[in-house]
């Protein structure tokens, strides 16, 4: 309906008239009734066209609202990965460092074994060490029995003037020179 068109008005008919009217007027006012009728479904179908249009317009509003919301999170997660990953290389560093620093250096070694009262103190731990070894070696040959010898030593006893075993090495020549 255009807006020059007269609304129709509620057509209203009640018993009495009902019977008092012939058929043409109830043909009129059924017709009447039918033009108020379109016209009410007319505007229920705009209202629910706006209706629908303002719910997605709203719906559009919301989900831009709500991905506005998630880049922003996004974004402070994205930035809060960052700054723990930049703490994480920090502290990777640092603890490359403190095992750098905590390794001695062929200098420090050098200058440790420079100093001539560790080199005294080294060649004595060598000397008593040597002395340990030759007493242990001489426990063990006295708990040895007599008949049980190792295959060197057997080798030697059967032949003395072929086979010679090494001589056991003197004090003198056991200690370091370093």
């Amino acid at each position: 309906m255009t807006n020059e068109e007269p609304l129709p008005k509620k057509v209203r008919l009640s018993e009495s008239d009902m019977k008092t009217l012939t058929r043409e007027e109830l043909c009129t006012r059924w017709k009447q009734h039918e033009a108020y009728v379109q016209v009410l479904e007319a505007k229920y179908t705009e209202l629910c066209s706006n209706d629908v249009t303002v719910l997605k317009e709203s719906e559009e509003k919301l989900k831009q609202q709500q991905q506005q919301e998630s880049a922003r999170r996004e974004n402070i997660l994205v930035m809060r990965l960052a700054t723990k990953e930049q703490e994480m290389q920090e502290c990777t560093t640092q603890i490359q460092y403190l095992k750098q620093v905590q390794q001695p250096s062929a200098a420090q070694l050098r200058s440790s074994m420079v100093d001539p009262a560790i080199n005294l103190f080294f060649l004595k731990m060598k000397a008593e060490l040597e002395q340990t070894k030759d007493k242990l070696e001489q426990a063990q040959n006295e708990l040895r029995p007599e008949g049980v010898r190792t295959v060197p030593e057997a080798v030697v006893a059967h032949f003395p003037s072929r086979i010679r075993p090494p001589p056991p090495p003197s004090a003198q020549s056991r200690q370091c020179t370093c």
